[in-house]
């Protein structure tokens, strides 16, 4: 199967070299890698041409393509343009600051094949601190194991709207090309806008008819925990912090498991805020702004967990 790879960049010249070496070093290279530059100003874009031409062999049969953009428009568009780009069978994103572990593509493409999955979580490992995502332990019972290290999930909308769950989290997800070709990221910067698209693609997907939802354990996915991005920014004011797109979206459904999303990412919305603000008063202001859904949407959570 034709793997594909579209990498978003935007000024992580510390770091995109060792994010395409853990490309070069697979035991199975991707088909294409397109990389999206977002008006880089660091010199990222010099970064990952002095790479490329360093590993001519490794890369020599791979298809890469370079999107230069015009002005910085934000991780949604780039990430919609370097899917428009793409003609392979699976698609992944990779942050341009993140690192897949060697075996990863050669894996999760036999996998994908031999149990007929359309739809693949992969776990993450956070790096430095290395904190493991999803806790398996605590979702064993929605599992059944088809082969070492995967998965499916029995109920796969209940699964991901649990709180011991992560979907989206440095995009963690595979999948094949035409299963994601309709939906779009919202192309404004905004916080966790790939928990809304994902969520979206996945109900999407079983709203076909589609069944076979895969979860690939282990630290095939290694995400970096970079000082000053998006999730560990910190802010002076209580509204210089975005509502994520599924409070919003979401706000009037009666959905049963859309309720249970909004629950799970206004909990860890809120615990991102209040670590965030830099005072208690811009602490209290932003909870006496948003107590509707500090009290609703957080009883909901509490309600529902397991």
């Amino acid at each position: 199967m034709k793997f594909s790879v579209v990498i978003p960049l935007y000024n992580k010249a510390p770091y995109i070299q060792e994010t395409l070496h853990s490309l070069a070093i697979q035991t199975q290279l991707p088909y294409e890698i397109i990389i999206v530059d977002d008006k880089s100003t660091d010199g990222s874009l010099e970064k990952v041409r002095a790479y490329i031409q360093t590993a001519p062999t490794r890369f020599q049969n791979v298809r890469i393509e370079i999107v230069e953009l015009d002005k910085n428009y934000g991780i949604g568009y780039t990430r919609n343009i370097g899917y428009s780009k793409t003609t392979g069978d699976i698609v992944s994103f990779l942050d341009s600051d993140d690192i897949y572990e060697d075996g990863i593509i050669e894996k999760a493409s036999g996998m994908m094949l031999r149990h007929n999955i359309d739809f693949l979580i992969v776990g993450i490992q956070l790096f430095p601190s290395k904190e493991i995502y999803p806790n398996i332990q605590k979702i064993q019972e929605e599992l059944t194991l088809v082969d070492s290290e995967t998965f499916l999930l029995n109920n796969p909308l209940r699964t991901i709207t649990s709180h011991n769950f992560y979907m989206g989290v440095g995009s963690n997800v595979l999948i094949k090309r035409e299963c994601g070709s309709t939906i779009k990221f919202i192309e404004k910067k905004i916080f966790y806008e790939g928990i809304d698209y994902w969520y979206r693609v996945l109900r999407n997907h079983i709203n076909k008819g589609n069944k076979n939802i895969g979860l690939l354990i282990g630290e095939y996915l290694r995400i970096r925990e970079v000082p000053g991005s998006e999730s560990r920014k910190k802010y002076s004011k209580w509204n210089q912090i975005d509502v994520p797109p599924v409070l919003t979206r979401f706000k009037k459904s009666k959905d049963y498991y859309d309720k249970r999303l909004k629950g799970v990412v206004a909990y860890r919305w809120i615990k991102h805020a209040l670590a965030s603000l830099n005072s208690s008063q811009q602490k209290l202001k932003f909870i006496w702004v948003y107590r509707s859904v500090f009290f609703r949407q957080c009883h909901y959570y509490f309600l529902h967990k397991f």
